[in-house]
């Protein structure tokens, strides 16, 4: 199905939703993910796609009997809000009855809503007694009047209806024969009301055209000469030097700015519209042809630009270019809204304006923490004088919490961490290696003018912060100001309401110079904490990953079932981690980590005094206070979120723990299923009592359970006061995992987002260069597979056809090659096969691995073998367990890998550096691969290799 043009709504009836079938929502161009309704598997179904910008959501207020076919939106049109209804009535079923049930639902809404429209295939004439009380009953009208059904050629009826109780504001109404239907004409409508057009944008920006750097860089040095003693002076000498060179400006933009529009463009596009304007009023022929002529050349300018403009951008930046993604970035990803205006509604009222939008994100934004109720537990804490705020009344308040005694158990303090001074060299080495496109707050130092300057601020820089760190053991106030913006929270599996402020996170975005002072404390701070982070903490440290933390549990898994026992996880939701870090407690903890009173100092600083506001395009919020949390966005946030977390791995007495971020999982396993449960039980209990004496909320409705092992019962488990029943399978750390490990829904899913991304691609192939279509094929197509591979890399043979088929249609994109088959295609590109790949990333781990390069928490997993022997068995370098299955031991990582390693050329093996080594990997492949997906399978004899 291939769908374009300006349609706002589009519903699908009276068709089967079989398993093929929404692969066609893929074709359909700018349309979001459609709403679906399938209850009759025999013919029946609804599908109602809204076109993307258009804000829309699904009611569930009331719900149909099993037997009604029908799905209720909401569309708001800038204020002009609709209730639709897109139903389907089959045949045989009673009129009467349907009609009945779709009143009863109708009522419930309208109390919210004053206009509607029903659209579908009715299976009813309009003529009909029941109907005609029904339309009565609503003060509505069928607005189809020809016929749309030809079942019968000689008397073709009107059965797919659309009714609305505002039939003055559709215009149009017509029924098309086309070859969607064997019966049923294809039905259009439009609604008819007032558009506000967007409104002109006004843009701040620097005008560099006359900015001379040589000449920036003295005067600015003449500033600073005066003494700089501050970082406020710092920055307000800075932003005044820098005014006067490139002054903020402001100018006038569309609100559809496109940018590759041009003055040429813009000149036409106004003769244009001047002579529409003199036809209008002429109605003269020759006024006509003069209008008809000059709106093919606008059209002609606009697809030449476009395509220049395309064609022009730096294929080295061409990820980062903002206003590329500006006009293709929604087609290609489904994490950014690009371009949407935010339409919030609250208590039935529409809220459009941007400031009064700020105010209430910055209103649902600072209440997150407290509509949590967390409640405080005094017993834990040493409440035996005043409190003063002060490091040592902090340290005394928490000196009998657990989490402090459990720390001081497991931790020796040799020496106590203090920040040291910096040298220049450090902190230019900071200022040159500064992203220049990340963004800084509202008229703030922008990060480009501080990388191109770093020569000039250095020194002055260099004092400021030993001045502040080392000295004064404070942070700089005007450091910790923060802009929000809200983001849209998506969600593949359940469709989110756009116009609900729950379903938006802050983003925050610091001043730049912020991200110097917290590099130069995380690289202090880490090099004096690595050594005392557990190996099973794996978000935000160098070297460790999501793929990490899903290896230890899988691995685990897999050597239990394979020895025919059972494996299971409790899978736990935090609610608002990282915004409900108490600071006292982690300056508590700190000090019980080693850190010293002059380093607590400038924690307490860094934390405190921390403000935030919202902005949405040009308007901002009131500042609020942050009380509680780490601030995200910030360079040094993750690290002391990971510090307060680092002792909740030490109390689980029976399980081990998948961590990355605030995602947290206990695993483990038994030959004895009801010993599995007891021991995931026991240490879900103490790991519930930890989040509460450290502040935290389980989120309990979004805790699940997952048990792997031959069984007929199904399993429960009992999480706090819940009871827990196990799931077929779990998203966890963005992988989908199943009971079995066969990864099926995984692998289709990133198939089917693949296939997404390409048809995206596909329709902007013809004016995008070899380049810029290679570049966004490895980005977004080879991309898809690129996520933790050694998770999900053991499957079947028709889930590696389906990997291949995507791959195969994405380098048919890009060449523009109809012809060559897979294995041609991937010698044109260069590269290899994704299960391939997947191959050399094994090699590189094992390359870790073996030169102490990996993260530790794979050491259980690949062990090197110390008593290898050429000649035998026993000669890998790499430990093989014994197995008893293929499928959870022969596919294993731990086997596997060391099968692989044992086939990797010795002078690839003997690289210098892991560099080198990935350099040479990546352009060898195994002549004899030995997985089940390159072998060849004989009845009776097994799996055999093809030389």
């Amino acid at each position: 199905m291939l769908i374009t043009g300006n349609i706002d709504v589009l519903v699908v009836t009276e068709t089967k939703l079989d398993d093929s079938f929404p692969s066609a929502q893929f074709f359909i161009d700018g349309f979001s993910a459609p709403y679906r309704l399938d209850r009759n598997k025999r013919g029946g179904g609804v599908l109602i796609y809204v076109r993307e910008d258009i804000s829309s959501k699904q009611l569930s207020k009331h719900t149909f009997k099993h037997d009604i076919e029908g799905i209720f939106l909401e569309l708001n049109l800038n204020k002009y809000k609709l209730l639709v209804l897109g139903t389907y009535h089959p045949p045989n079923q009673d009129n009467q009855y349907y009609l009945d049930n779709i009143s009863n639902s109708l009522d419930l809404y309208l109390r919210d809503y004053d206009r509607f429209m029903l659209i579908g295939d009715f299976n009813i004439m309009d003529s009909d007694q029941c109907f005609s009380d029904f339309a009565l009953q609503y003060d509505a009208k069928n607005i189809v009047k020809e016929p749309t059904c030809f079942k019968s050629i000689s008397n073709p009826s009107t059965i797919d209806l659309i009714v609305t109780n505002t039939p003055r504001s559709f215009w149009n109404t017509k029924a098309f024969r086309n070859s969607l239907s064997d019966f049923h004409s294809l039905v259009t409508t439009v609604l008819n009301i007032k558009y506000i057009k967007p409104k002109p944008k006004e843009v701040a920006y620097r005008n560099y055209k006359h900015f001379n750097l040589v000449n920036f860089q003295r005067d600015l040095l003449t500033v600073f000469s005066s003494g700089c003693f501050d970082y406020e002076t710092f920055e307000k000498m800075f932003l005044s030097t820098l005014n006067l060179h490139a002054p903020l400006k402001k100018k006038i933009i569309r609100g559809n700015h496109a940018p590759y529009f041009n003055t040429n463009i813009r000149k036409a596009i106004m003769k244009r519209n001047e002579l529409h304007t003199k036809f209008n009023k002429t109605k003269n022929d020759a006024d006509k042809g003069n209008f008809r002529r000059q709106r093919k050349l606008v059209s002609k300018l606009v697809k030449r630009e476009k395509r220049n403009y395309y064609h022009n951008l730096d294929n080295k930046v061409i990820l980062d270019n903002k206003n590329f993604w500006k006009q293709i970035k929604s087609s290609f990803s489904d994490k950014v809204i690009c371009g949407q205006k935010i339409t919030l509604v609250e208590d039935n009222n529409i809220i459009s304006e941007d400031l009064h939008q700020a105010e209430v994100f910055k209103t649902f934004f600072d209440k997150a923490v407290d509509r949590l109720d967390i409640q405080e537990n005094r017993f834990l804490l040493n409440i035996e004088e005043e409190d003063q705020g002060d490091i040592e009344s902090i340290i005394s308040k928490f000196k009998y919490h657990p989490s402090i005694l459990q720390i001081q158990q497991k931790v020796s303090i040799h020496e106590p961490f203090e920040f040291r001074q910096v040298g220049e060299e450090e902190v230019l080495k900071q200022l040159k290696s500064m992203d220049i496109k990340k963004a800084t707050t509202f008229q703030n130092i922008p990060c480009k003018a501080l990388r191109d300057n770093a020569e000039v601020c250095t020194n002055v820089l260099t004092d400021i912060i030993n001045n502040e760190l080392t000295r004064k053991f404070t942070f700089p106030d005007k450091l910790k100001e923060a802009d929000i913006t809200p983001i849209f929270k998506k969600d593949r599996i359940k469709k989110k309401d756009a116009t609900s402020v729950e379903n938006y996170r802050p983003v925050s975005v610091l001043p730049s110079t912020s991200k110097i002072f917290e590099r130069i404390m995380q690289d202090q701070i880490s090099g004096y904490i690595v050594g005392k982070l557990s190996p099973y903490l794996c978000g935000y440290r160098k070297g460790y990953s999501a793929q990490h933390a899903l290896i230890s549990l899988i691995e685990h898994w897999r050597a239990a079932l394979d020895k025919k026992g059972y494996a299971g996880a409790v899978l736990m939701d935090l609610s608002k981690a990282f915004d409900c870090i108490n600071h006292e407690l982690l300056i508590a903890k700190l000090h019980a980590y080693g850190f010293g009173i002059g380093a607590l100092e400038v924690i307490k600083s860094y934390l405190a005094n921390r403000k935030q506001r919202v902005k949405i395009n040009t308007s901002f919020s009131s500042w609020s206070d942050l009380v509680t949390g780490v601030p995200q966005g910030s360079v040094l946030g993750p690290l002391l979120f990971n510090i307060y977390l680092n002792d909740l791995f030490w109390i689980n007495e029976f399980t081990e723990v998948c961590n990355l971020a605030d995602d947290t999982t206990l695993y483990s396993s038994d030959v004895d299923l009801k010993t599995l449960i007891r021991n995931l039980e026991h240490d879900s209990l103490l790991a519930i009592e930890w989040f509460e004496s450290n502040y935290m909320k389980l989120n309990t409705d979004k805790c699940h359970l997952l048990i792997a092992g031959k069984r007929s019962e199904h399993i429960y488990a009992k999480i706090g006061n819940d009871n827990i029943w196990e799931s077929k399978e779990e998203r966890l750390l963005g992988v989908t995992i199943d009971k079995r490990l066969k990864f099926d829904t995984h692998i289709t899913g990133l198939c089917k987002m693949a296939h997404n991304k390409l048809s995206a691609l596909i329709r902007y192939s013809g004016i995008l260069s070899f380049e810029k279509r290679r570049t966004l094929m490895k980005s977004f197509v080879e991309s898809q597979f690129s996520y933790s591979p050694l998770t999900w890399m053991f499957h079947d043979r028709n889930l590696e056809h389906k990997i291949n088929r995507v791959h195969e249609r994405a380098l048919r994109c890009v060449y523009l090659d109809d012809i060559s088959p897979f294995e041609e295609l991937l010698k044109k590109d260069n590269s290899y096969s994704i299960h391939h790949r997947n191959i050399q990333t094994m090699a590189i781990e094992m390359y870790k691995v073996k030169n102490n390069l990996g993260p530790s928490i794979l050491d259980n997993i690949f062990e090197l073998n110390t008593h290898s022997r050429p000649g035998l068995r026993t000669s890998s370098e790499f430990s093989r367990p014994r197995v008893n299955t293929v499928h959870y031991g022969k596919d294993s990582l731990q086997y596997f890998g060391s099968v692989i390693w044992d086939i990797v050329p010795r002078d690839i093996k003997n690289s210098d550096n892991i560099n080198s080594f990935k350099k040479h990997i990546r352009n060898w492949s195994p002549d004899e691969c030995p997985c089940r997906l390159c072998q060849v399978y004989l009845h009776g004899v097994g799996y055999i290799n093809i030389v």
